[in-house]
């Protein structure tokens, strides 16, 4: 006859008792939890920065899509364009905006070049 489940976690408990001591166990289960949690911080982390990333790539794609769209002489409100990009729009004239915009895809292709 096999011993099942809870006969498994039994014994588990009792050898745990045996190796350690009876005093070492609940350190040993604050320990473990404390890893738990780390390791749950870790993965939340991972994963925001793994969205973040992937929404930058999008949004250059996307600002990209937006300025090669401007140069074609379609509509784009260039007030959202520079608010994407991070830039200032309050008291500010569209042209004002347009160079803003220009200077900083001058700036990231520059740098993207290094």
């Amino acid at each position: 006859m096999m011993p099942g489940g809870i006969e498994w976690i039994v014994i588990a408990i009792v050898a745990i008792v045996l190796l350690f001591g009876a005093a070492k166990v609940p350190q040993l289960a604050r320990s473990f939890g404390q890893a738990m949690g780390e390791f749950k911080k870790a993965r939340r982390e991972a994963e925001l920065n793994y969205k973040k990333f992937e929404e930058s790539v999008t949004g250059e794609e996307e600002t990209s899509k937006k300025v090669a769209a401007k140069a074609k002489g379609e509509d784009v409100n260039i007030k959202e364009v520079a608010a994407y990009m991070g830039i200032d729009t309050e008291g500010k004239t569209e042209e004002e905006l347009k160079e803003e915009v220009q200077a900083k895809l001058e700036s990231a292709s520059k740098s993207g070049k290094d």
